[in-house]
Protein backbone atom coordinates (compact mmCIF):
# COMPACT_ATOMS: atom_id res chain seq x y z
CA UNK A 1 0.00 0.00 0.00
CA UNK A 2 1.48 3.32 -1.23
CA UNK A 3 1.33 5.63 2.32
CA UNK A 4 2.85 8.70 0.50
CA UNK A 5 3.90 9.79 -2.72
CA UNK A 6 7.09 11.65 -3.64
CA UNK A 7 6.84 15.83 -3.63
CA UNK A 8 6.85 17.21 -6.89
CA UNK A 9 9.48 19.19 -7.57
CA UNK A 10 8.33 21.07 -10.58
CA UNK A 11 7.30 24.05 -8.53
CA UNK A 12 11.08 24.55 -7.89
CA UNK A 13 12.29 24.28 -11.48
CA UNK A 14 9.53 26.99 -13.20
CA UNK A 15 11.54 29.00 -10.24
CA UNK A 16 14.67 28.27 -11.11
CA UNK A 17 13.75 29.01 -14.46
CA UNK A 18 12.36 32.20 -13.69
CA UNK A 19 15.59 33.23 -12.04
CA UNK A 20 17.83 31.85 -15.21
CA UNK A 21 15.63 34.76 -17.05
CA UNK A 22 16.34 37.25 -15.01
CA UNK A 23 18.65 39.97 -17.52
CA UNK A 24 20.93 41.50 -14.41
CA UNK A 25 22.59 38.00 -13.07
CA UNK A 26 25.63 37.17 -13.90
CA UNK A 27 27.06 34.23 -16.10
CA UNK A 28 28.86 32.49 -13.13
CA UNK A 29 24.91 32.40 -11.11
CA UNK A 30 23.22 31.21 -14.05
CA UNK A 31 25.56 28.35 -14.44
CA UNK A 32 24.66 27.48 -10.75
CA UNK A 33 21.34 27.52 -11.51
CA UNK A 34 20.87 25.26 -14.67
CA UNK A 35 22.91 22.70 -12.34
CA UNK A 36 21.04 22.60 -9.93
CA UNK A 37 17.79 22.56 -12.45
CA UNK A 38 19.74 19.20 -13.86
CA UNK A 39 20.41 17.59 -10.59
CA UNK A 40 17.13 18.05 -9.65
CA UNK A 41 15.36 16.64 -12.79
CA UNK A 42 18.08 13.82 -12.75
CA UNK A 43 16.71 12.69 -9.04
CA UNK A 44 13.69 13.27 -9.93
CA UNK A 45 13.96 10.39 -12.47
CA UNK A 46 15.98 8.47 -10.30
CA UNK A 47 12.99 8.88 -7.58
CA UNK A 48 10.86 7.70 -10.01
CA UNK A 49 12.44 4.79 -11.82
CA UNK A 50 12.98 3.08 -8.20
CA UNK A 51 8.99 4.05 -7.00
CA UNK A 52 7.85 2.55 -10.13
CA UNK A 53 9.29 -0.88 -9.21
CA UNK A 54 8.25 -0.66 -5.57
CA UNK A 55 4.65 0.82 -6.40
CA UNK A 56 4.33 -2.05 -9.05
CA UNK A 57 5.33 -4.76 -6.38
CA UNK A 58 3.07 -3.04 -3.59
CA UNK A 59 0.45 -1.07 -4.19
CA UNK A 60 -2.41 -3.64 -3.70
CA UNK A 61 -0.41 -5.19 -0.56
CA UNK A 62 -1.44 -5.19 2.87
CA UNK A 63 1.56 -6.91 4.07
CA UNK A 64 3.89 -3.71 2.69
CA UNK A 65 3.48 -0.23 3.10
CA UNK A 66 5.65 2.28 0.76
CA UNK A 67 6.89 5.99 1.71
CA UNK A 68 8.34 8.12 -0.48
CA UNK A 69 10.62 11.30 -0.46
CA UNK A 70 10.16 11.57 3.43
CA UNK A 71 11.76 14.59 5.21
CA UNK A 72 12.39 14.15 8.94
CA UNK A 73 13.60 16.69 11.17
CA UNK A 74 14.88 15.70 15.13
CA UNK A 75 16.62 17.78 17.72
CA UNK A 76 18.23 19.67 14.86
CA UNK A 77 19.43 16.81 12.81
CA UNK A 78 17.71 16.19 8.82
CA UNK A 79 17.32 13.30 6.87
CA UNK A 80 15.75 13.71 3.91
CA UNK A 81 15.17 9.89 2.81
CA UNK A 82 13.59 8.44 -0.96
CA UNK A 83 11.74 5.84 0.33
CA UNK A 84 11.18 3.35 2.99
CA UNK A 85 9.85 -0.13 3.09
CA UNK A 86 7.90 -1.45 6.03
CA UNK A 87 6.47 -5.08 6.50
CA UNK A 88 4.51 -6.63 9.46
CA UNK A 89 7.53 -8.04 10.96
CA UNK A 90 8.92 -4.63 11.73
CA UNK A 91 11.01 -4.18 9.25
CA UNK A 92 11.89 -1.25 7.45
CA UNK A 93 13.97 -0.99 4.41
CA UNK A 94 15.51 2.43 4.01
CA UNK A 95 16.54 3.30 0.37
CA UNK A 96 18.71 5.71 -0.65
CA UNK A 97 17.72 5.99 -4.78
CA UNK A 98 20.87 7.26 -6.53
CA UNK A 99 21.08 8.19 -10.42
CA UNK A 100 24.63 8.36 -12.46
CA UNK A 101 24.29 8.60 -15.89
CA UNK A 102 26.95 7.42 -16.36
CA UNK A 103 27.80 4.92 -13.66
CA UNK A 104 29.75 4.47 -10.39
CA UNK A 105 33.09 2.94 -9.52
CA UNK A 106 34.00 1.98 -5.49
CA UNK A 107 37.96 1.36 -4.94
CA UNK A 108 39.37 -0.96 -2.54
CA UNK A 109 39.11 1.51 0.27
CA UNK A 110 35.44 1.75 -0.29
CA UNK A 111 36.01 5.38 -2.37
CA UNK A 112 33.02 6.72 -4.51
CA UNK A 113 33.26 7.95 -8.09
CA UNK A 114 31.19 8.82 -10.54
CA UNK A 115 31.56 9.80 -13.90
CA UNK A 116 30.84 12.86 -16.31
CA UNK A 117 31.51 12.93 -20.12
CA UNK A 118 33.80 9.76 -19.24
CA UNK A 119 35.78 11.53 -16.70
CA UNK A 120 35.52 10.48 -12.96
CA UNK A 121 34.83 12.58 -10.08
CA UNK A 122 34.72 11.62 -6.24
CA UNK A 123 31.47 11.98 -4.78
CA UNK A 124 30.24 10.98 -1.25
CA UNK A 125 29.26 8.07 0.05
CA UNK A 126 25.62 6.37 -0.34
CA UNK A 127 26.42 4.20 2.47
CA UNK A 128 27.59 6.46 4.92
CA UNK A 129 24.76 8.81 3.68
CA UNK A 130 22.10 6.20 4.18
CA UNK A 131 23.54 5.02 7.58
CA UNK A 132 22.90 8.99 8.91
CA UNK A 133 19.46 8.72 7.80
CA UNK A 134 18.91 5.10 9.70
CA UNK A 135 20.79 6.78 13.17
CA UNK A 136 18.47 9.87 12.85
CA UNK A 137 15.43 7.50 12.33
CA UNK A 138 16.93 5.17 15.28
CA UNK A 139 17.08 7.89 17.46
CA UNK A 140 13.32 9.22 16.87
CA UNK A 141 12.03 5.31 17.47
CA UNK A 142 14.28 5.75 20.53
CA UNK A 143 11.74 8.98 21.44
CA UNK A 144 8.44 9.37 22.08
CA UNK A 145 7.59 11.41 18.85
CA UNK A 146 5.85 8.72 17.67
CA UNK A 147 4.06 5.71 18.87
CA UNK A 148 5.69 2.37 17.92
CA UNK A 149 3.29 -0.80 18.05
CA UNK A 150 2.77 -2.34 21.09
CA UNK A 151 2.82 -6.32 21.69
CA UNK A 152 2.74 -8.15 25.17
CA UNK A 153 2.95 -4.88 26.65
CA UNK A 154 6.14 -4.36 25.27
CA UNK A 155 6.52 -1.68 22.76
CA UNK A 156 8.19 -2.65 18.93
CA UNK A 157 10.96 -1.50 17.68
CA UNK A 158 11.55 -1.55 14.19
CA UNK A 159 14.64 -3.30 12.55
CA UNK A 160 16.29 -1.17 9.92
CA UNK A 161 17.74 -2.16 6.50
CA UNK A 162 19.66 -0.22 4.40
CA UNK A 163 19.15 -0.66 0.63
CA UNK A 164 21.44 1.92 -2.07
CA UNK A 165 19.42 1.55 -5.18
CA UNK A 166 21.13 2.65 -8.77
CA UNK A 167 19.56 3.53 -12.09
CA UNK A 168 18.92 0.55 -14.01
CA UNK A 169 20.96 1.95 -16.84
CA UNK A 170 23.90 3.05 -14.74
CA UNK A 171 26.94 0.61 -14.77
CA UNK A 172 28.22 -0.82 -11.49
CA UNK A 173 32.10 -1.09 -11.13
CA UNK A 174 33.02 -3.12 -7.62
CA UNK A 175 36.80 -3.72 -6.79
CA UNK A 176 37.93 -7.52 -6.06
CA UNK A 177 37.34 -7.00 -2.63
CA UNK A 178 33.89 -6.17 -2.39
CA UNK A 179 33.13 -8.35 -0.05
CA UNK A 180 35.70 -7.11 2.50
CA UNK A 181 33.73 -3.99 2.28
CA UNK A 182 30.71 -2.98 4.85
CA UNK A 183 27.36 -2.09 3.09
CA UNK A 184 28.77 -2.68 -0.27
CA UNK A 185 26.30 -5.44 -1.16
CA UNK A 186 23.70 -3.30 -0.62
CA UNK A 187 24.21 -1.51 -3.48
CA UNK A 188 21.73 -2.65 -6.48
CA UNK A 189 20.05 -1.76 -9.36
CA UNK A 190 16.48 -0.63 -8.85
CA UNK A 191 14.81 -3.39 -11.01
CA UNK A 192 16.76 -5.90 -8.49
CA UNK A 193 14.59 -4.61 -5.44
CA UNK A 194 12.02 -7.25 -5.18
CA UNK A 195 14.82 -10.54 -5.88
CA UNK A 196 17.21 -8.37 -3.32
CA UNK A 197 14.39 -8.60 -0.68
CA UNK A 198 13.59 -12.26 -1.34
CA UNK A 199 17.27 -13.50 -0.76
CA UNK A 200 17.55 -11.40 2.65
CA UNK A 201 14.49 -13.56 3.59
CA UNK A 202 15.68 -16.49 2.17
CA UNK A 203 19.08 -16.17 4.17
CA UNK A 204 17.27 -15.43 7.66
CA UNK A 205 18.70 -18.56 9.81
CA UNK A 206 15.81 -20.32 12.32
CA UNK A 207 16.40 -17.40 15.46
CA UNK A 208 16.21 -14.48 12.90
CA UNK A 209 12.80 -15.89 12.03
CA UNK A 210 11.52 -16.98 14.89
CA UNK A 211 12.29 -13.81 16.30
CA UNK A 212 10.64 -11.74 13.24
CA UNK A 213 7.25 -14.07 13.95
CA UNK A 214 6.98 -13.18 17.55
CA UNK A 215 7.23 -9.30 16.28
CA UNK A 216 4.62 -9.47 13.55
CA UNK A 217 2.19 -7.19 13.59
CA UNK A 218 -1.56 -7.24 11.98
CA UNK A 219 -2.06 -5.22 8.34
CA UNK A 220 -4.13 -2.38 10.34
CA UNK A 221 -1.58 -2.03 12.55
CA UNK A 222 1.27 -1.23 10.52
CA UNK A 223 -0.86 0.59 8.08
CA UNK A 224 -1.03 3.33 11.15
CA UNK A 225 2.21 3.37 12.27
CA UNK A 226 3.32 3.97 8.45
CA UNK A 227 0.79 6.76 8.70
CA UNK A 228 2.42 8.09 11.77
CA UNK A 229 5.64 7.98 10.27
CA UNK A 230 4.72 9.62 7.52
CA UNK A 231 2.93 12.71 8.91
CA UNK A 232 6.04 13.52 10.47
CA UNK A 233 7.02 14.97 7.08
CA UNK A 234 8.42 18.15 7.24
CA UNK A 235 8.56 20.16 3.42
CA UNK A 236 11.58 22.08 2.57
CA UNK A 237 10.44 25.47 1.23
CA UNK A 238 13.43 26.54 -0.62
CA UNK A 239 14.13 30.28 -1.10
CA UNK A 240 16.02 29.92 -4.10
CA UNK A 241 16.79 33.73 -4.36
CA UNK A 242 18.57 33.51 -0.95
CA UNK A 243 20.38 30.62 -2.10
CA UNK A 244 21.83 32.04 -5.17
CA UNK A 245 22.37 35.71 -3.45
CA UNK A 246 20.01 37.45 -6.39
CA UNK A 247 18.23 40.04 -4.85
CA UNK A 248 16.77 42.89 -7.56
CA UNK A 249 19.15 45.57 -8.72
CA UNK A 250 18.97 49.16 -6.62
CA UNK A 251 18.24 52.18 -8.82
CA UNK A 252 18.19 55.79 -7.34
CA UNK A 253 15.49 56.99 -6.80
CA UNK A 254 15.06 60.38 -8.97
CA UNK A 255 14.80 63.55 -7.66
CA UNK A 256 12.35 66.11 -9.10
CA UNK A 257 13.63 69.19 -10.63
CA UNK A 258 12.22 72.67 -8.69
CA UNK A 259 10.65 73.92 -11.65
CA UNK A 260 11.91 77.69 -12.96
CA UNK A 261 9.80 79.48 -15.24
CA UNK A 262 12.07 80.80 -17.57
CA UNK A 263 12.78 84.40 -17.96
CA UNK A 264 11.88 85.68 -21.91
CA UNK A 265 11.29 88.87 -23.84
CA UNK A 266 8.02 89.69 -24.15
CA UNK A 267 7.98 90.02 -27.58
CA UNK A 268 10.37 86.62 -28.32
CA UNK A 269 7.61 83.98 -25.62
CA UNK A 270 8.08 80.59 -27.12
CA UNK A 271 5.28 78.61 -28.10
CA UNK A 272 4.18 75.74 -26.53
CA UNK A 273 5.01 72.88 -28.44
CA UNK A 274 8.93 74.01 -27.64
CA UNK A 275 8.67 73.08 -23.94
CA UNK A 276 6.97 69.78 -24.32
CA UNK A 277 10.01 69.08 -26.74
CA UNK A 278 11.86 69.31 -23.30
CA UNK A 279 9.98 66.79 -21.99
CA UNK A 280 12.43 64.53 -22.28
CA UNK A 281 14.79 66.13 -19.88
CA UNK A 282 12.31 65.79 -16.95
CA UNK A 283 12.83 63.40 -14.23
CA UNK A 284 11.90 59.84 -15.43
CA UNK A 285 8.60 57.99 -14.19
CA UNK A 286 8.78 55.86 -11.03
CA UNK A 287 8.08 52.37 -11.69
CA UNK A 288 6.59 50.30 -8.84
CA UNK A 289 4.51 46.85 -8.79
CA UNK A 290 1.14 46.58 -9.43
CA UNK A 291 0.43 44.36 -6.69
CA UNK A 292 2.49 45.83 -3.75
CA UNK A 293 3.38 48.94 -4.95
CA UNK A 294 6.87 48.61 -4.44
CA UNK A 295 9.65 50.12 -6.68
CA UNK A 296 10.89 47.62 -9.36
CA UNK A 297 13.81 48.26 -11.60
CA UNK A 298 13.33 49.25 -15.42
CA UNK A 299 15.18 45.69 -16.31
CA UNK A 300 12.18 43.95 -14.04
CA UNK A 301 9.69 45.66 -16.13
CA UNK A 302 10.93 45.08 -19.26
CA UNK A 303 10.61 41.83 -18.08
CA UNK A 304 6.64 41.65 -17.45
CA UNK A 305 5.91 43.77 -20.50
CA UNK A 306 7.85 40.98 -22.70
CA UNK A 307 5.56 38.59 -20.70
CA UNK A 308 2.45 39.74 -21.49
CA UNK A 309 0.52 36.56 -21.81
CA UNK A 310 1.78 36.36 -18.02
CA UNK A 311 1.48 39.69 -16.52
CA UNK A 312 -1.48 41.12 -19.10
CA UNK A 313 0.60 43.90 -19.48
CA UNK A 314 1.61 45.03 -15.79
CA UNK A 315 4.81 45.18 -13.79
CA UNK A 316 5.61 42.94 -11.06
CA UNK A 317 8.03 42.81 -8.74
CA UNK A 318 9.64 39.31 -7.97
CA UNK A 319 8.14 38.41 -4.44
CA UNK A 320 4.59 39.22 -6.80
CA UNK A 321 5.80 37.33 -9.87
CA UNK A 322 5.77 34.16 -7.71
CA UNK A 323 1.67 34.12 -7.27
CA UNK A 324 0.76 34.69 -11.17
CA UNK A 325 0.73 31.04 -13.04
CA UNK A 326 2.21 31.09 -16.42
CA UNK A 327 -0.67 30.42 -19.16
CA UNK A 328 -1.23 26.93 -19.52
CA UNK A 329 0.14 26.05 -23.51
Amino acid sequence: MIIKQAHNRERDIEELNTLLALPYIDSDTKDKISREIRNIQSGMKGEKEAAYHMNFQWTESKNWMVIHDLRLEYNGHVAQIDHLLLNRFMEIYVCESKRFGEGIAINEHGEFSAFYKGKSYGIPSPIEQNNHHIKLLQRLFDSDNIELPIRLGVKMKPKLISLILIANSARISRPKNEKRIEGLDRIIKNEQIVKRINRDIDNENIFSMVRSVSKIISPETLQSFAESLAALHKPLEMNWRARFGINEPIEPTPVKAEHVDPVQPQDEIQPQADVQDNAPNAAPTRLFCASCKKTVSSKVAHFCWSNKARFQGRVYCYNCQRSIKKPAD
